[in-house]
């Protein structure tokens, strides 16, 4: 039924855009890059029915099978298989999924329960409208004195320390969400207010168990959002409602504590905090068709043309910048159905002038959690890497403003900078570059298997990774200039006798990224793909600390300073505890042998 209501509203936008815009395209000169196709793929993509296309989920489903169908309409080759949730299906050419696990998001067990004494009394706290459990939270109980730990942030480093004077040990600590308020500059406590942060901090304290409280009463979302390693300590968030009465119960005021969070105990208070929560994974895949090339020794050499398909779904993965109540829509009309639909259109139009190299063209699921479809993909290739001549990655390029188009990665062959140049001529882009292949895309995937990368973006903009990403918003014609740029690239790369060369960029220190410490750059890249007690590293930055340090792709690091690391939280959670010019021990595993490096940490560039 889905598919049927799918199909009616695609034909009806077909008739009605395609029309129009077609003939406007032809008039300029183009040749059959239609913006009407382009903004009726994403009006498709970016619709109600497909959720937010959350990995994982049943409208990410859909919006693979729409993909597939449109690949087996243009008449790409399948190279994968037709099982889309069988991990284990061989890629046997049957069909155009590459199937791989997912985590999909945490619920609340049965087990789940807050109760406090204060003053002779009982309070029994309701699940869901009063608390929920953290994805934190370990599953498991804890009883205690109650101690108020103000924000419940202890670093020497950040000139923030809630916990001195207070003892906490075998105690239930109570803790605002947040930081404090900030009235000029920046933030530097952002880094320590994630519910993550403060359970280690506490844990580390010897806290039994962990109390969040709202600083501004909201109702409680029935499902968890983003993605969490186990703390060691149940973990709870009240909500600002909840806490008021309970508060009160043992003589105290929520509002006295939020205008003055100086830690202390709750005196003739307890709590009882027990928490359990079930972490749920599922299947998604990625989307592989295939054009061969016309050259009989050429088409054996592949180009990637890529854009990845998944968003936010509902917003409760993480990663969304919404200020309203989840759950909601995030339909990814620019992020990253825009990209998406270039692909789409760029696969129509090769499969009617196929060139003489092959063209893969890969819409990628697991980006906005890591990357993770383009890291399946490049650790397990259909088509061997080294057969790859280079990958083309479109992620947002739905919103073209006064011509301005970034383009990155150019440093990354030799090729890209000429090139870019003299088609420019023509496309009359304002066209920034940087050289760098690595960056929060899938073309950074590639580039860490020493693939020569090129990233086109029209840039961010105030309804990024909210649900007011729609398709009213995108710029489709602009969306058709990015496309048709991207198709002479890719004649060109496809055609030459040569093929292009990779050559390593300079990186410099920079903003950003998933290192959060404090100044702190380290030049480490992480790979989500595979799950490992430790930090997997995809690469390292060219000039960076860690290279210095002689840290490579494939090391797993498993302890960073005085910190054990048994995943990516627990590594931006080390940063945090050093400030540059530290120099720190780091100890990583190498083909399974332990070994250790010490690098110093240096300044981010401004």
């Amino acid at each position: 039924m889905l598919r049927r209501r799918l199909s009616v509203l695609l034909g009806l936008l077909a008739a009605l855009a395609v029309l129009g815009a077609a003939q406007a395209d032809v008039r300029r000169g183009t040749a059959g890059i239609h913006s009407g196709r382009i903004w009726a793929h994403i009006f498709v993509l970016a619709s109600e029915q497909f959720e937010g296309r959350g990995s994982g989920s049943a409208g990410n489903e859909a919006a693979a099978h729409y993909i597939a169908e449109r690949f087996a309409e243009y008449g790409l080759k399948p190279i994968g298989t037709s099982r889309y949730h069988d991990l284990q299906a061989p890629m046997d050419g049957s069909g155009y999924f590459q199937p791989f696990r997912v985590y999909v998001g945490a619920e609340a067990g049965k087990t789940n329960r807050l109760e406090v004494q204060a003053n002779g009394k009982r309070i029994t706290l309701r699940l869901r409208e009063d608390f929920m459990p953290e994805t934190v939270a370990t599953t498991g109980a804890a009883k205690g004195e109650l101690v108020f730990v103000g924000y419940g942030i202890q670093s020497s480093l950040a000139g923030h320390e809630d916990y001195t004077g207070v003892d906490v040990k075998g105690k239930v600590v109570i803790a605002l969400e947040g930081t404090p308020p900030v009235t000029e500059g920046p933030n530097l406590l952002r880094a320590y207010q994630p519910a993550r942060v403060k359970a280690r901090t506490a844990k580390e304290q010897g806290a039994a168990a962990l109390v969040l409280v709202q600083k501004e009463d909201s109702p409680l979302s029935g499902m968890l959002a983003g993605r969490g390693v186990d703390s060691g300590i149940p973990v709870v968030t009240l909500r600002r409602a909840a806490a008021e009465k309970l508060l009160a119960a043992c003589g105290v005021s929520l509002n006295d504590l939020l205008q003055n969070p100086k830690s202390r105990p709750i005196l003739q208070a307890s709590a009882t905090v027990q928490t359990e929560v079930i972490q749920r994974y599922g299947a998604t895949a990625n989307i592989i068709g295939l054009i061969e090339g016309t050259d009989p020794k050429l088409k054996d050499e592949y180009i990637v043309i890529g854009a990845h398909m998944d968003h936010l779904g509902w917003g409760l993965q993480g990663g969304s910048m919404y200020n309203g109540k989840l759950p909601a829509i995030h339909y990814g009309a620019d992020d990253n159905a825009s990209g998406t639909a270039g692909l789409l259109e760029l696969a129509h139009y090769f499969s009617a002038n196929p060139p003489k190299r092959s063209l893969i063209f890969i819409a990628f699921s697991g980006e906005e959690i890591g990357l993770l479809g383009s890291a399946f993909y490049t650790n397990r290739p259909i088509i061997p890497l080294e057969k790859t001549v280079a990958m083309l990655n479109m992620d947002m390029i739905g919103r073209l403003r006064d011509d301005v188009l970034s383009v990155s990665g150019v440093d990354t062959s030799p090729a890209w900078r000429p090139l870019l140049e003299e088609l420019n001529r023509d496309a009359g882009f304002k066209m920034t570059t940087s050289g760098g292949g690595f960056g929060g895309s899938d073309h950074a995937s590639f580039f860490a298997k020493k693939v020569p990368v090129l990233f086109f973006f029209t840039g961010m903009h105030r309804e990024y990774h909210t649900p007011a990403d729609k398709p009213e918003t995108i710029n489709a014609p602009g969306a058709a200039r990015v496309v048709r740029l991207v198709a002479q690239v890719t004649d060109y790369i496809a055609s030459v006798p040569e093929r292009i060369t990779f050559s390593e960029p300079q990186a410099t220190p920079r903003r950003g990224g998933m290192e959060r410490g404090i100044r702190t750059y380290v030049g480490t890249v992480p790979d989500y793909s595979e799950e490992v007690k430790g930090m997997r590293l995809s690469g390292v930055r060219e000039g960076s600390p860690a290279q210095k340090a002689g840290l490579r792709a494939g090391d797993i690091i498993i302890q960073f300073g005085d910190q054990k690391v048994e995943s990516i939280y627990d590594y931006m959670d080390a940063l945090n505890r050093y400030k540059p010019g530290d120099t720190v021990a780091v100890v990583f595993l190498r083909e399974g042998k332990e070994l250790e490096t010490r690098l110093t940490l240096e300044s981010r560039a401004e």
